[in-house]
């Protein structure tokens, strides 16, 4: 069976998403749609696929099986329930929408319609998540009760330092800063190692210091270079952010995500009764013979042999690929599908709740999120 896909967007996430699907057997990118018909054309010839102008037509003529969203996260929910309409499944470029309100708009959609939903988060897949999986299910932490996630960067807003476009750093457009843009990264991921258990409540500060960061004491003559793409872009997000949510299961989590904050970044963590772990360089951390023992894993040798077994014996099968999953897992194939749309949309919730505590100046509870959270989808 082929899975005939869409690509709504053909930028460079829509790019990124075609050339993924190009190695994954069993699926095949059909159609392209975007507005701009050129550039659709131009990804769309690349891949032997069909050309719209508007989604709604791709949708209606192409005959698919599922749907790749690439657009600004206020567009996610308007594609995704018209390609729930259509009876398509449907992938989304990360996060899963602006709001928690959108995001869970989306699930109900694609659950009354049948269809599976799921969010890109590589992280989910690499060789340290699926370690930590491993050691988790096999009771090697006992019972996980606290994670630690930091997605930080010393110097890297989008667009003012040059990677991306001035979309990502628009609320209109993207609905937030780094919370949102990559902070959903560690989050999926943390919440994917504790178990994915309810939000009860969520507490967090976000901070914007464009004008000390960009002071001509600290970049010298390119000042009017930065300030004028600030200016240009509409830059009205936040540089950095930092929350905590407590979880139902009586665990918590915690994130840090910047664009730009004068600390490192670090290793995200879980601990739990028996045992933690560190994801990036690995570590597990336990006590054997009632001694404290710090262990280093052989991830690469482990994914090797892995993949040995999964191929021919001579050439290793990728093992760890998203799309490959998400194929899978639309085929009914997935030995252990991950459901990373759940994920999402609890991500979602603790990462508005984030915004709507840093607004309300105290921690706020998952229903006081869920009523403060509005839609800011764009009507297409």
């Amino acid at each position: 069976m082929t899975v005939d896909i869409g690509i709504v967007g053909a930028g460079n996430r829509g790019q990124a998403h075609a050339d993924s699907y190009g190695e994954v057997d069993g699926a095949d990118v059909v159609a392209v749609a975007d507005i701009d018909e050129e550039a659709a054309a131009e990804l769309a010839a690349s891949h032997g696929a069909d050309v719209y102008g508007d989604f709604r037509d791709m949708l209606d003529d192409a005959g698919l099986d599922a749907v790749s969203v690439c657009v600004h996260n206020n567009l996610h929910r308007p594609v995704a329930e018209a390609a729930a309409d259509a009876g398509a499944h449907i992938f989304t470029e990360k996060p899963m929408a602006a709001t928690y309100t959108d995001a869970k708009a989306m699930a109900e959609a694609a659950n009354a319609a049948g269809v599976h939903i799921g969010v890109q988060n590589y992280d989910l897949f690499n060789d340290e998540t699926r370690a930590a999986s491993r050691l988790v299910d096999q009771g090697e932490l006992g019972e996980p009760y606290y994670a630690r996630g930091v997605f930080s960067r010393r110097r890297g807003r989008p667009y003012i330092d040059g990677y991306g476009t001035p979309g990502f750093v628009s609320k209109d457009s993207a609905g937030g800063g780094p919370v949102i843009d990559i902070g959903t990264y560690v989050l999926g991921q943390l919440l994917y190692l504790l178990g994915n258990a309810d939000v009860e409540r969520v507490g967090g500060a976000t901070f914007e210091k464009t004008d000390d960061a960009y002071a001509e004491e600290q970049v010298g003559e390119n000042r009017d270079t930065y300030t004028g793409r600030l200016d240009e872009s509409g830059y009205d997000v936040e540089d950095s952010g930092v929350g905590m949510a407590h979880l139902a299961d009586g665990s918590v989590l915690e994130l840090r995500a910047a664009w730009h904050m004068y600390l490192p970044d670090r290793p995200s963590v879980v601990a739990g009764s028996q045992g933690g772990l560190q994801l990036d360089p690995f570590e597990f951390y336990t006590t054997t013979g009632d001694y404290e023992a710090t262990v280093s894993l052989d991830l690469d040798e482990y994914e090797r042999r892995q993949g040995l077994i999964a191929g021919d014996g001579y050439e290793p099968t990728d093992t760890g690929d998203q799309f490959a999953h998400w194929i899978d897992t639309i085929e009914g194939d997935a030995d252990d599908p991950i459901d990373t749309g759940a994920l999402a949309l609890n991500s979602m919730r603790i990462m508005e709740g984030i915004y709507l505590s840093q607004e309300a100046g105290r921690e706020l509870t998952a229903e006081e999120i869920a009523e403060k959270s509005e839609s800011t989808a764009v009507e297409l």
